[in-house]
């Protein structure tokens, strides 16, 4: 059987398309028990921007196959997911196969209007041996190799990979830990100098992206977030600005306004039963300068005060692999390892 991959660039056709995509990752949920997706790739399907490329593929009248690059940061990546009763026909490694080509092309700043008006629509044919691709780019430009997310690690990912000639790159750790109730978790005492308070939208915003390009320069995707994407994530269901905490440092006399080092964001998402909701340690953040003293801790037990207060009984949070202080502090907070999402990429040549 043929494989026809549509691909396009910008957000999704409708809201038709969008709804299929969820569809499609809520039945890999269930059958494999990890969410496909993560976050930036659901925000992405209404995002208007052509760094971002879309890839799906219908057999039987439904969405089978969907694939996603996004070409910002230093490094393009992707994530794909195919629908379980489609699955052991090569239809991943048709769409990695296709994400790798698209990845490789020139941005849209690059290319000739020919090359962007191909760009509303474009179909990659494979045939059922898979000829047309072996998991790789099919052209060579000076673009760091292609970075493939797993979540979970799979069984059925780690055949794809290997196949494909791809290799672990990256670890992202999902550690976990239980709450007992507030008076578990009682608010610690803010240092002298310092004060808490909550994040307020609109007043707050530029200065929280500032501070959190700042405190992650090195990350790949947390220190490029803009603006638009603080409040593409506000509009969020689960977005609480009061679980969303900033630290500033009091000015010294007459040097104006106080100084934002730090911050812990937390997430509840909507719709979990009582007896099992769970609470994220979405961000925890500390600008350089403030780096050293004890902050990072400090924001850790106040996200977990506060997850506590809501009535969370598990708290959980995400963390790479190869950052060692922050999984020591985590570790020291009580965090265990849940699970592990990997990233896979060919070796650079």
């Amino acid at each position: 059987m043929e494989t026809a991959i549509l691909w396009h660039t910008g957000p999704l056709i409708d809201d038709v398309e969008i709804a299929q995509v969820h569809d499609l990752a809520a039945a890999a949920e269930r059958e494999d028990g990890v969410a496909p997706l993560s976050e930036q790739p659901l925000l992405n399907l209404r995002e208007a921007t052509d760094d971002v490329v879309h890839l799906l593929t219908w057999r039987g009248g439904e969405l089978a196959g969907y694939a996603q690059v996004d070409k910002r940061g230093d490094a393009p990546s992707a994530e794909l997911v195919v629908r379980p009763a489609h699955r052991g026909h090569g239809l991943g490694f048709h769409l990695l196969g296709s994400a790798a080509d698209r990845a490789v092309e020139p941005r849209p700043s690059e290319r000739t209007a020919d090359e962007r008006a191909t760009d509303e629509h474009a179909t990659d044919e494979h045939g059922p041996d898979g000829a047309a691709t072996d998991g790789a780019p099919s052209r060579s430009r000076d673009v760091p190799p292609l970075r493939v997310w797993a979540h979970g690690d799979l069984p059925a990912a780690q055949a794809l990979a290997a196949r494909a000639g791809y290799g672990v790159v990256r670890e992202l750790l999902v550690l976990e830990r239980p709450l007992g109730g507030p008076a578990e978790h009682p608010r610690p005492a803010v240092p002298a100098g310092l004060r808490l308070r909550a994040f307020v939208p609109g007043d707050d915003d530029a200065a929280w992206v500032r501070a959190n390009a700042l405190a992650f320069a090195h990350h790949p995707e947390q220190g490029r977030l803009t603006v638009d994407d603080l409040r593409a994530r506000m509009r969020e269901d689960w977005f609480d600005a009061a679980g969303l905490l900033l630290l500033e440092r009091d000015p010294a006399p007459g040097d104006g306004a106080p100084e934002l080092v730090g911050f812990v964001w937390t997430k509840i998402p909507t719709g979990q039963p009582d007896a099992a909701r769970e609470g994220e340690i979405y961000v925890v953040g500390v600008v350089p300068s403030a780096q050293g003293e004890g902050l990072g801790r400090l924001l850790t037990a106040v996200g977990l005060a506060h997850l506590a207060e809501r009535g969370a009984r598990t708290a959980v949070l995400y963390v790479d692999g190869d950052n060692v202080p922050a999984v020591r502090t985590y570790e020291r907070a009580g965090f265990v390892r849940r699970a592990v999402h990997v990233q896979y990429a060919r070796p650079a040549r």
